[in-house]
């Protein structure tokens, strides 16, 4: 592919219908999100599964063939015990550098909301990326100095023109035109931009999805915890890169398609976000409305209700359940499976449980009719 030169004045068109549509839909769910009261156990577990997905998805990009429970199992070891093999010692350390700048930037920005982005910060973003990973030619936080290539992608070849087009990139982040277009637009824009310039030997690709990351958070649109588009990229990972070469060669110099293709990744990840946060306090409801009914129907206070009680709340924690699991034992200790027989039925009867052989789930569909729906409005977890 022919060289291509980066010039902050690509066209976006802000007036094109479905690039209007995703940045309103993107904004409508994400204040939605922020006017739901999520309950701080369900906001750690929201964070948590959040930024297992960045992590996955943004090391993914790069090739890392990592499982869910291997990342988590990396997450949270204690400090410096070894979680993979040592064949993959890269990968594992790559695991807790993503973690450390997803905590960077969140921290950062929880203590000073309006701290803008600069090429220090990049940098430090960069050199939490790298530390301690040998990759070649690269010092972990410090620009380049020789020529790179990202697929058939030549970025810029020299030091000297790094630090020109650092220093232009973040004068156009922060200059009035860029500045007042919406969020999401001026986000994906300079994600494209620092990862076009590569101005690192070597994850790039992570540092701009992370600045990427970083604006979306500091306008709110990370409206539940700290996540990126990561994900989202790994998941369409070859139509990522295929845009991202589209844009350089073949757009005549227009950004819309690639903006529209990350906000479309947008909407879908703050809908499945909104999805999740609808489900977890559906689950909270349910257990207290399980709760109100037994000890309406006087059930509270007797042993029976003490029983149904801890297994309401067991198939609210853990979802369904074999009626052998430890939960279950647990709730019946010292009870005759005759006793448990007998409660599950009374249960299964007044529709607060589901059955099915020797499985039980709570039946959260019972809940439906309380759900509060505004006429003439679509259900904002299912745009489009």
């Amino acid at each position: 592919m022919p060289r291509w030169e980066v010039k902050f004045d690509l066209h976006i068109a802000f007036d094109d219908p479905g690039l209007v549509k995703l940045i309103s839909e993107a904004s409508a769910l994400a204040r939605v999100i922020h006017g739901i009261p999520i309950p701080p156990t369900v906001r750690s577990e929201l964070d948590r599964l959040n930024i297992h997905r960045a992590v996955r998805g943004t090391t993914g990009i790069e090739g890392s063939d990592l499982t869910e429970s291997e990342v988590d199992n990396v997450l949270f070891a204690e400090p410096g015990e070894q979680v993979l093999p040592d064949s993959r010692q890269r990968e594992e350390q790559e695991i807790r550098n993503a973690y450390a700048v997803f905590s960077l930037v969140a921290q950062t920005l929880d203590a000073d909301p309006a701290r803008p982005i600069t090429e220090e910060s990049i940098c430090e973003i960069h050199r939490l990326t790298t530390q301690d990973i040998d990759y070649p030619n690269n010092v972990p936080g410090e620009y380049r100095s020789h020529a790179v290539h990202a697929g058939d992608y030549s970025a810029p070849p020299t030091g000297e023109d790094v630090r020109r087009l650092m220093g232009e990139f973040i004068d156009w982040l922060n200059q009035p035109g860029s500045s007042e277009w919406p969020d999401v637009v001026r986000a994906i824009a300079a994600h494209f931009y620092l990862i076009s310039i590569h101005p690192f030997g070597d994850g790039n690709g992570r540092t701009a999805r992370a600045v990427e990351s970083y604006l979306l958070y500091q306008a709110g649109i990370n409206a539940c915890g700290f996540y990126s588009l990561s994900n989202y990229y790994y998941n369409r990972r070859q139509d990522y890169e295929a845009m991202l070469d589209h844009i350089r060669f073949a757009s005549g110099a227009d950004l819309t398609p690639f903006v529209k293709f990350a906000a479309s990744g947008l909407v879908a990840e703050l809908a499945a976000v909104h999805d999740e946060v609808l489900r977890q306090i559906t689950k909270i409801a349910y257990r207290d409305y399980a709760l109100q009914y037994l000890m309406m129907a006087g059930k509270i206070g007797t042993k029976a209700g003490s029983r149904m009680s801890e297994l309401i709340r067991a198939l609210v924690g853990y979802g369904e359940l074999e009626l052998d699991s430890p939960h279950i034992r647990n709730a019946y200790a010292g009870f005759s499976r005759k006793t448990l027989t007998r409660d599950l039925n009374y249960l299964v009867k007044e529709e607060l449980i589901v059955r099915k052989g020797p499985r039980v789930r709570a039946n959260l569909a019972i809940m439906e009719p309380f759900k509060i729906s505004v006429p003439g409005e679509s259900n904002p977890g299912s745009p489009g």
